[in-house]
This record gives C-alpha cells, structure tokens and sequence, in this order.
C-alpha cells in the first residue's frame, strides 16, 4: 500500500522503509516534522513514541562504501494549539552542525534555490532581502526579518485562516495564509516553517528513512539531482494540502524579463584534476609565481604543494627577506585564493600574544563574544557555498610569540580530523575523491552565551578546505618550536639564498599562466590514517617504515625518536609523490629528512654529534665509508664541512639536502659547542 502525505511518501512493499521526505528548506535549520498518519511507522515495539512535552534522544546513521556516519538528533513531541490538544513530533537537529553542514553539501540544489525563492518573495513583497544570508541558520536574522515582514504584509490580505487564498496587488501574486493560528511574523521564513517551501516533483531531492535493528535509531539515504544543471527555479508552498503559486501571472514580454532577471546563478562546477595531470598543474603554479617576479629554488614549489597536501599547516622558515610570505600569497593567488575574494587571509602575529583570545575570539564584560581573524575566516570557510575552494591562512611571523600559548587549541583540533562523508561515483567508492573533513568544534555552541553568538559561532569547526601556512625567522628575537608544533607541521626551510636568480622579463613567446581552477582534491588530503593508504601502496609504506625505523635507533640515543604520527606524515608525502610523480623518490625522502627529523636535534652533548655523524652516514649512503675515516671525526669534524673532498662526498650523498645540513650542524657543534637545526 501508498501512502503519502504532503511532502511524505511511503511503499509498504520496500523492505524496511519508514518513508521517504522530499528535501525542504526547514530540513536545513532545524530538522523534519513528521505527519500525523506516518507517526506510528517511528514507533518501536508497542507502540512507544515520546509523550506530549517529551523528548528523547535518537540517532541518524549514513553509510557511504564501508564508512557509516553517525548524527545526533532528538525526537520531539509538543503542543502547538491549546486547548485543541493538537501537537507536533519532530526529528530536530537544531545544534548539530555538522549533520546541517552535511545536509546541504549533499542537497545544495535545493538549498540554494530555497534560498533564492525566499529572497525574491521578500523583494516582491517590499522587502530589502537580497537573498545573501536567508539561507545560513546561523546568519539569517537580517533577513528573516525582511521575509517576515513581507509575510505580515501579505497574510494580511488573506480571506481567512482556514486556508483559502485570494489572488491581489498589482504584481498579480497569490496571498499566502499563515499556519492554522500561528503568529503570522513567525511562518514566512522557509528554514523555520516545516514544509513551508518545496521544489516541484521534478526538481525534488529526497530524504530516505530507514529502519535498524536499534531502536530510536534510523538509517538514512540521499537521492539528490546529480548535479543536473540549474534552469530557473519554480516552487510551489504546501499548506494545509493547498498549492500555491508566488508569481501571478505576467504578460509575454515581462514574463520572459522576469525569468532572466531571476534566473538563479549556477556555478560552474571546478574540474577534477587526476593523479596524471597533477605534475602539469604545478608546473603551470610555478610558471605563475615565476612571471610574477619571483624566483624559488627549484623543487621547492613542488615540496610546498605535497607538505599541504599531506597535512594543512605547513611552516616557512629562513632569514628574512627570502620571499616565505611572497610564497604563500603567490601559491595561494595561482589557486584563485585572494584577499580580495576573502580567501586569503594574512593575520600578524605580535610579541604579547600569551593565549588564544587575539587569535580566535573573547567575551567582553557583557558576554557578547568578539570573534578574532582566525575565527571570522574559518566561518567564511565553512560556508557549504565555499567548500570546493581552499582557504589559505598566513601567520606571518609566527614565533614572534610563544606557539604553544596562543595556537594549542588549534594544533590539537588538527588531530580531531575526520572525514565524515564519501563521495561516490557509478555506486562505487572512488578512493581518490576526498570527502568533507573537519575537526571538533573550536567554539562548541555551550561556550557562547549569547542566542545570536550561538547561531553566527556556534560550533565553529576547522574545515577540510582551510590551509594554514606560519612564517618564521629564527634568529634572537624568536621562540624555538617544541616537539608538538613541530610534529604537527610540515616545515620547509629554505636558507640556501642565490642572489644571481634575477626575475626575468616576460618572454614573448612564453604563454601566461592562468590561474589553476581545481576541485578540492587537488589539496585535499586523501588519507588521514595510514590504513587507508594500504592497500594499495603497502610495499612503498613499508620500505618507508623500515627506513625510518632504522633513523629512529640513531635518534634514541639522545630522545629525538618520532612516533607514529611522523611515520604517517612521511609515508604519505611519498605516495603523493609516487602517484604525481613529482620528484624522485630519495629527492621526496631527502625533503622529509629536512621536515620531519632534523628539526628536533639540538644540544651541546657528544652524544648529539654520535648522532649526527650516524645520520650522515645514513645520508651518504653506500659511499660514505670510504668518504670518510669516521674515528677520527668524533674529535673533529671538520672535513665533513670544509675542503674540496667535503663537497665532492656531500654532493654525491644519496641525500644531498640533509647531508649538506648536517655538516652545517657539525660545524656549529665544533665552533661554538652547540647545535641545533634553527641555526643560520
């Protein structure tokens, strides 16, 4: 048997199926209110439902491959209507961002054109909406108030309550009556009015409800448009079983000027760039940078793009003046991410940043929260509209202050990262797509006291498109990094400075570089444990691993060792480079060294020259004993760093970047009795 009701539907012959709910705009903001005649198919065994003015907790699980996700909601009982005893069930999920964020990724047709109708009802209706922020739960005040406001005008014109429509006023449009006998101001917004606006069957995007063997637990599915393309927009409103129409009708001529004029904008979708054109898109990064005026060494634009790739927060460090914030603001500028477009964002450290109020936010005396730089381009970020384009954020000067004071909260939401949704393409999972990441909240919504905090910052996470780059100069005025910052990051150093790389003119017959339009994966990170990468590039992560442990028993004499959050990192910027086919793989293994392991040897111990001889040794390769008579360098080592047979053996080494720095280590330890890779 069918049934159906409204925006419900359901097959009794589809096994396990509770019903299916067609998409609408309150489904973004708060959740789903569920029909009188469909209330049972929620009910467990006897029967059971939450009396009126009860709630209990429920759960909503979606499965995509072999990933299930799990999202918190409520079901809902309550009285709408005294003294006719009339009530509403309800599936909310008013807090829980990240089911909201997840709902429009996945229904971004409808939300988009839920959100366009409500601000062309108000514009038609006198209202100022420009439709720019309707469709946000957390910023649609302004608006709503616009909406509403051309609701009360309307609704005034109705006939009566009961749900009958009279057709007035000069624009020909329907007068829409308010719900039964709720506050008229209070049912015109689409993501506050259960099924208030609905895309017409054709253009319907579908919830499916499912039962398990849980009880209060529901399995769900998406039946979306598949990314049809988006011609103009017509809607229809359910209430109380009627249709109504929000456009009169219009002569020929205004008709077609109406259509033009409210056509909904579609943006065109950015291309996905496979594995095998990776290697030409960077080059053309380069080639950008290049013709700007800007000349890197070579390989290190490429070393930039798989230290993001591998993990969003990357470090520049070297003398000032050599170009790492320039790096940024260029790479960031040949992916379409400006100051001017909001997604570049430069934030100044200063010296008196002891914690992470300047960073991300505070309360005044009042309670109203002050959002920082930090906090206001991560909203920008989170935006389902902008979650194909990646946020680039600079810290310039970042050890000017204390890392640890002001950015821990941020360095350890960077281990909550998850991903929580799979694309999918032909039913099959498609490894190589990245689907949405994000982390724990960095503002979860108890913190705020304010409702307007709550709704604009609320549950502020950190999402898979943001990207965060810190510049630094180590020298007498800064602060070295601990092991955490430094195991969290990718850091690249690049000190060795040629001045006689002049910026040369624009070549004629050289074409210009454009600016690369890409997908989120491009930079997105494909892997976030190392489980997924093993099946199929196993052999590179053991070799890997083997090699590394063989670096961590030299590393241990002096408590250096990594652990297993470097081994991944390491194992994935080489599967990056083996599948872009970027660099060589000791060139990728050399680039890690210099990251990953390097950096966290300091001191004034013999102990800490053993290990560097021992790491150069390593470095070497299988020419390094006859490159040497290593006895003697535990007295001094200085034919590794000086002398014609010094750079002979350095530039044959299997490593040639890690050796090189190691003797520039060495040197120091012989000279001044102290070591430490921050050293220029």
């Amino acid at each position: 048997m069918i049934k159906q009701n409204g925006s419900w539907w359901k097959d009794d012959r589809i096994p396990g199926l509770i019903a299916r709910k067609q998409v609408d705009g309150f489904l973004f903001g708060h959740g789903f209110e569920i029909p009188p005649d469909f209330r049972a198919d929620f009910a467990e065994e006897g029967g059971s439902l939450p009396a009126v003015g009860e709630s209990r907790p429920v759960r909503l699980l979606h499965q995509s491959g072999d990933t299930i996700a799990t999202y918190e909601a409520r079901l809902e009982h309550w009285r709408i209507a005294v003294p006719s005893g009339k009530s509403s069930l309800e599936i909310r999920y008013d807090s829980n961002k990240e089911f909201k964020d997840f709902l429009r990724s996945a229904f971004q047709m409808t939300y988009r054109e839920v959100e366009e109708w409500a601000a062309r009802f108000a514009r038609q209706q006198g209202g100022d909406g420009d439709g720019k922020e309707t469709g946000s739960s957390a910023e649609h005040t302004t608006q709503q108030t616009a909406v509403d406001n051309a609701s009360a005008r309307s609704s005034a014109s109705t006939e009566n309550s009961s749900g009958s429509a009279e057709r007035g006023g000069s624009s020909g449009a329907r007068r829409i009556p308010p719900r039964g006998s709720v506050e008229i101001a209070a049912v015109r917004n689409p993501f506050d009015t259960p099924d208030a606006y609905l895309p017409r069957e054709e253009r319907a995007e579908y919830l499916y409800i499912y039962e398990t063997d849980t009880p209060f637990t529901y399995r769900i599915e998406l039946r979306t448009l598949g990314g049809r393309e988006l011609s103009r927009a017509h809607f229809h409103i359910a209430e109380a079983g009627a249709e109504y129409s929000v456009e009169g009708e219009k002569a020929e001529g205004e008709a077609a000027e109406a259509s033009t004029l409210n056509a909904i904008p579609v943006p065109r979708p950015l291309p996905h760039i496979p594995d095998k054109e990776v290697r030409g898109a960077i080059a053309g990064v380069s080639a950008y940078i290049r013709q700007r005026g800007f000349s890197f060494p070579d390989g290190l634009v490429e070393h930039f793009y798989l230290s993001l790739k591998t993990r969003p927060f990357v470090i520049l460090a070297g003398i000032s003046g050599t170009g790492k914030t320039q790096l940024a603001r260029l790479f960031a500028e040949a992916l379409g991410s400006t100051p001017d477009n909001g997604r570049f964002t430069l934030i100044p450290v200063r010296p008196d940043w002891n914690d992470p109020a300047d960073l991300i936010g505070y309360k005044d005396l009042s309670g109203a929260f002050k959002p920082g730089p930090l906090t206001l381009a991560l909203k920008e970020a989170s935006r389902p509209e902008n979650a194909e384009y990646p946020y680039f954020i600079v810290l310039d000067e970042m050890n000017l202050a204390r890392v640890e004071h002001y950015f821990s909260d941020v360095l350890s939401l960077m281990e909550t990262r998850r991903r929580y949704v799979l694309q999918e393409r032909d039913g099959a999972l498609d490894v190589s797509q990245v689907g949405s990441i994000v982390t724990q909240p960095l503002l979860p919504e108890a913190s705020l006291e304010r409702v307007q905090d709550r709704a604009l910052y609320g549950n502020l996470a950190i999402p898979g498109n943001v990207y965060v780059v810190g510049t630094v100069n180590m020298d007498e005025t800064t602060y070295p990094f601990s092991k955490k910052v430094l195991d969290r990051a990718g850091t690249i150093e690049f000190n060795h400075i040629d001045l006689m790389r002049l910026p040369q003119l624009f070549a004629e017959v050289e074409q210009e570089a454009e600016v690369l339009s890409a997908d989120r994966h491009l930079l997105g990170s494909d892997y976030l444990q190392l489980v997924d990468a093993m099946e199929n590039h196993s052999k590179l992560i053991e070799r890997t691993a083997e090699e590394l442990a063989r670096i961590n028993g030299i590393l241990e004499e002096i408590q250096a060792h990594v652990g297993f959050r470097v081994r991944d990192a390491v194992c994935f910027y080489l599967i990056y480079n083996e599948r872009f086919g970027l660099m060589t793989r000791a060139e990728a293994f050399d680039a890690q060294l210099m990251q990953k392991i390097l950096p966290r040897i300091q001191g004034s111990r013999f102990l800490v020259k053993r290990v560097l001889l021992d790491l150069l040794r390593h470095c070497l390769g299988s020419e390094a004993e006859k490159a040497f008579d290593w006895r003697e360098l535990e007295d001094s080592a200085e034919s590794v760093y000086s002398g014609r047979r010094s750079r002979e053996a350095l530039a044959a080494a299997r490593y040639p970047q890690s050796a090189r720095k190691i003797a520039y280590m060495l040197r120091r330890l012989d000279e001044d009795g102290f070591t430490s890779y921050w050293l220029s």
